[in-house]
């Protein structure tokens, strides 16, 4: 890792660019406007014993998003937002993703789009209600990049949380509550194999085919955070501002447990934010969410998580730490039986997250275009260090997942704490043009 440190500087100014814009396109009538947006965000990653072997750095040069969207209204009723995105270029020398559909959706409001009380009934394809913190643009967290260690949808077949559907959004009491929720596709796997579904069949997930749904709410308790599509941490203000907020997700039968019966896919999150200015020029934030996963018995997705971060800006840099945390929930002897039990032993705890992360956030044109620095220690499931190398991605697992004595045979697999922790060191620029 002491090469790493050598890289940072280099690196970072490498990537930054000396500004950013917003392109508004005047169209012919005054009923409608239409907005073209880009965002670039090249990112430099070392994972510490992330080559084949195990025993060196990997070092990556990708691009962990590349978006263009056109977004904008249609009277005073009417709005509407379309996004492409190749997530991931060149991670890992692979090349194979292609840009995909990141949102998609039209939305009517009956009263309007503006003022204290708004709602848009928006169909298409759509952020899922999770928490406050997925609802966060990705050019303004308080971290690099999403904490999304302690959230659990297994085989998860989302788009970064997105999902076709249905929902209501908008805003309240003179901004002062935000909410969405509504019926959403769900897990409903097109790909399980034939007369798996078929009356008495074993094995079928969402067998009735029964929709997911969700909902959000988000309170402020002191200024306003409401009228926008998704939130930012960072305010750039005087005004401080805290909020409170709860969603819950459900679909029924749409998880295995660690027994091979249905079960029913549950999330439940509660977070605080605060965005507390010191000065014009200062202002300390804090990001912190409660996740609680309910996905089968024995599962080793089932049981809560945490995720938080605070920073602290004064003028153009912002230090800040991060931690994620999940742990599964145990097995219950007086309702299993001996040999479940020692099934449920076997599953529960191979997933569980320690994560800690600090880093140095440099702004440029404040959240327009700024370059993180961050550091982090990975202990279990993590979206950095080996775990996040995978035959799938990177066409390899590092044996440093994987040990075993000399001339002995290799363990399988696991992310679980069993392993010890890693370090990772990521140097990303974000721009929103």
């Amino acid at each position: 890792m002491k090469r790493c440190a050598q890289l940072i500087l280099g690196v970072a100014i490498s990537l930054a660019p000396a500004s950013s814009y917003a392109i508004s396109v005047p169209l012919p009538t005054n009923e409608a406007t239409l907005n073209i947006n880009f965002t670039l965000q090249p990112q430099f990653l070392v994972n510490q014993a992330g080559t084949p072997d195990g025993q060196d750095p990997s070092y990556d040069l990708f691009i962990r998003r590349v978006r263009f969207a056109i977004n904008g209204t249609v009277g005073k009723n009417f709005n509407y937002y379309f996004q492409v995105d190749d997530p991931n270029l060149g991670k890992f020398g692979n090349f194979t993703g292609r840009v995909l559909v990141q949102d998609a959706w039209f939305g009517w409001a009956p009263t309007g789009n503006e003022g204290g009380t708004v709602v848009n009934i928006e169909a298409g394809l759509l952020y899922l209600p999770i928490s406050r913190h997925v609802l966060t643009s990705i050019t303004n967290f308080i971290t690099a990049d999403l904490q999304g260690d302690a959230i659990r949808i297994p085989n998860n077949p989302f788009p970064s949380f997105r999902d076709i559907g249905v929902h209501a959004r908008g805003w309240a009491l003179d901004k002062r509550i935000g909410f969405r929720g509504g019926v959403y596709e769900g897990f409903t796997p097109f790909d399980q194999a034939a007369g798996t579904c078929q009356t008495g069949g074993a094995g079928c997930i969402t067998p009735r085919r029964k929709p997911a749904v969700g909902g959000f709410v988000n309170l402020d308790l002191i200024g306003s955070e409401e009228g926008q599509w998704l939130y930012g941490d960072y305010k750039w203000g005087t005004s401080p501002v805290l909020s409170v907020s709860g969603a819950v997700n459900y679909q029924s039968q749409a998880v295995k447990d660690a027994f091979g019966n249905n079960a029913d896919h549950k999330l439940f999150a509660a977070g605080i934010y605060l965005d507390l200015p010191m000065t014009e020029e200062a202002e300390f934030v804090l990001d912190s969410t409660l996740y609680v996963n309910r996905n089968g018995t024995g599962s080793p997705n089932t049981g809560t998580g945490f995720a938080a971060s605070a920073g602290y800006r004064y003028g153009f840099i912002a230090p800040y730490v991060g931690y994620d945390y999940f742990q599964s929930s145990g097995c219950d002897a007086s309702n299993l039986t001996a040999g479940n039990l020692a099934i449920c032993n076997a599953s529960i705890h191979t997933a569980d997250s320690r994560n800690l992360k600090a880093g140095l956030n440099f702004f440029i044109n404040k959240n327009l275009n700024h370059v993180n620095v961050e550091f982090g220690i990975n202990h279990g499931l993590s979206i950095y260090g080996p775990s996040a190398i995978t035959p799938a991605t990177a066409g390899y697992t590092p044996a440093s997942l994987d040990p075993a004595t000399p001339g002995g045979p290799r363990r399988a697999f696991t992310n679980s704490l069993a392993n010890p922790n890693f370090k990772s060191l990521v140097v990303m620029w974000t721009a929103y043009l």
